[in-house]
């Protein structure tokens, strides 16, 4: 029975020396920033009531769950430096660096990754690398009913190589490396930014106008959510399927075809031509043109596959990324060669090839023109397809989703380039805005918290419009917010716009421009 006793009593005292296990959220991990000179909130889960050791540096602190096993701790403020280790109890996060750690939010021209950009800034990369320069780029999610506890799966990144660049939001890109190369301080970019999304999708429920609330309310039902879900399941495959089973048009035949022209896109009543279109350029290479190359042919509206001798070659699914397609070394052959490409319009622009871009071939021996020498025929008439509900548009959804989960993370600084998606509402958007930097001081405990507005860059001669009109009024009002609002800065970009792209290559400026701001502005 003793015996019986002290082994009962040394199974109840190892499980009490035992610790219990830490879940962190996904923006501490290997790798990760944090911000120097101000106390470091660090939090996340574990068993109820159980305590958890922090070791920091070589000092140790502790804190105990809640009932519910969340937890939360501080960390003393740290100047810039590193790499550190954090322990918490048996769980630990490596190459830790202090420095200055940014949120960067908006939609398309804030995602735009750097390989979108490589036409403008492929010399300012190539062979570059910085290991005091991090990212992270939280995945493209969305929730209405309510704010999420932690972001999807997602991890921070060293910039240890010209690749691993390529895939990061150029702003966040430029803007971190020009910063860390002036102050020598480690410098970590937190991208939490989606292509098209209006400011609306950014809010918080609380503080969302009355139409915003209206949508939110009305998505906050599953039902609905479901159906929207299955229309856009539908949309493209059924679209598609109903294109491929039609015959090909009797009698169609190749005609010599400007593809800047509109008039191979409609019909004899100036009607658009929706569904399939076949363009095709041949020409001749010589032995030293042989190799592999690029195939470059700007931007096309909507869709293409692009064939080189029969071959695909690349395909892109809509409309704004240039179509730089590599061509391996196997496939151009000396004498007569062949480009087609399939050409899918949606509606309900016309289909078209952009102007002002690079239609060409890169050879070993040099590059051809492809701008002239086309030649048309037509594929299979579709009416336009429906238009896709885009759900992390919606009202509120990313905030719940992308930004309520880093509310307790400290940043130095908030950087926001958006306004194309609210061109239409241009007139409130400076109202919204404002409530935008209120709320994001708010979350995360900063009510000093500088915040950089990148300024819409020229589009479409936006320039040359009544100043009132939708894309002027809101980088009116981008203005306006920066001039009104202590500790926000407006960073000039109208002047580097593409009047023929609504995302502009030359984002290395920007970067420039925006590290700039922030330095001076300290």
């Amino acid at each position: 029975m003793k015996k019986a006793l002290i082994i009962i009593c040394s199974i109840l005292s190892a499980a009490s020396c035992s610790k219990a296990p830490v879940t962190l959220p996904e923006i501490f991990s290997d790798h990760m920033v944090l911000q120097r000179d101000r106390s470091i909130p660090v939090w996340g889960w574990s068993d109820p009531r159980a305590k958890i050791t922090l070791t920091w540096q070589g000092s140790k602190s502790s804190v105990r769950a809640d009932g519910e096993g969340f937890w939360k701790a501080e960390l003393p403020a740290t100047p810039a430096g590193g790499p550190y280790e954090l322990k918490l109890n048996d769980s630990t996060i490596s190459d830790i660096l202090v420095g200055d750690v940014f949120l960067c939010s908006g939609q398309s021209n804030m995602e735009l990754p750097v390989k979108r950009c490589l036409d403008v800034v492929a010399d300012e990369i190539k062979g570059y690398s910085n290991d005091q320069v991090r990212y992270l780029k939280v995945p493209v999610t969305f929730a209405f009913d309510g704010p999420c506890k932690d972001l999807p799966e997602c991890k921070w990144e060293v910039l240890d190589s010209e690749k691993t660049g390529l895939e990061w939001g150029a702003v966040c890109y430029f803007t971190a490396r020009y910063l860390q190369e002036s102050t020598g301080v480690p410098v970590g970019m937190v991208n939490s930014s989606v292509g098209g999304s209006p400011i609306e999708a950014w809010l918080r429920e609380d503080v969302l106008p009355d139409y915003a609330l209206a949508e939110l309310r009305e998505l906050q039902d599953k039902a609905i959510v479901d159906s929207l879900y299955d229309y856009n399941n539908h949309l493209y495959s059924d679209w598609q399927e109903a294109h491929n089973a039609l015959p090909a048009p009797a009698g169609a035949r190749w005609r010599p075809a400007d593809i800047f022209s509109k008039a191979w896109a409609v019909d004899s009543k100036g009607e658009n031509i929706y569904g399939s279109h076949l363009l095709r350029r041949r020409f001749s290479l010589s032995a030293a043109q042989v190799g592999a190359g690029i195939l470059h042919l700007g931007a096309i509206v909507d869709a293409d596959s692009t064939f080189v001798n029969g071959k695909l070659v690349g395909s892109t699914t809509y409309r704004y990324p240039p179509r730089n397609y590599f061509i391996p070394d196997s496939l151009l052959r000396e004498g007569d060669n062949e480009v087609e490409i399939h050409l899918y319009a949606y509606g309900p622009d016309v289909a078209s090839f952009v102007p002002d871009k690079d239609y060409s071939l890169d050879t070993p021996a040099g590059k051809i023109s492809l701008l002239k020498g086309w030649e048309h025929k037509a594929g299979r008439r579709m009416p336009a397809r429906g238009a896709q509900i885009f759900l992390q548009y919606k009202a509120a959804g990313l905030y719940n989703a992308m930004s309520a989960p880093l509310r307790d993370y400290a940043f130095d600084g908030f950087i926001w380039y958006q306004g194309e998606s609210n061109c239409s509402n241009a007139a409130s958007y400076g109202k919204l805005l404002e409530t935008l930097v209120n709320t994001r001081r708010e979350e995360l405990a900063n009510p000093d918290l500088h915040c950089y507005i990148i300024e819409l860059a020229a589009f479409e001669h936006s320039e040359l419009r009544d100043s009132d009109s939708g894309w002027n009024r809101v980088q009116k009002e981008q203005r306006r917010t920066a001039e009104k609002m202590d500790g926000v800065w407006l960073v000039p970009n109208a002047d580097i716009g593409e009047w023929n792209d609504i995302h502009p290559q030359d984002k290395a400026t920007v970067g420039k421009r925006t590290a700039d701001i922030i330095i001076n502005s300290r």
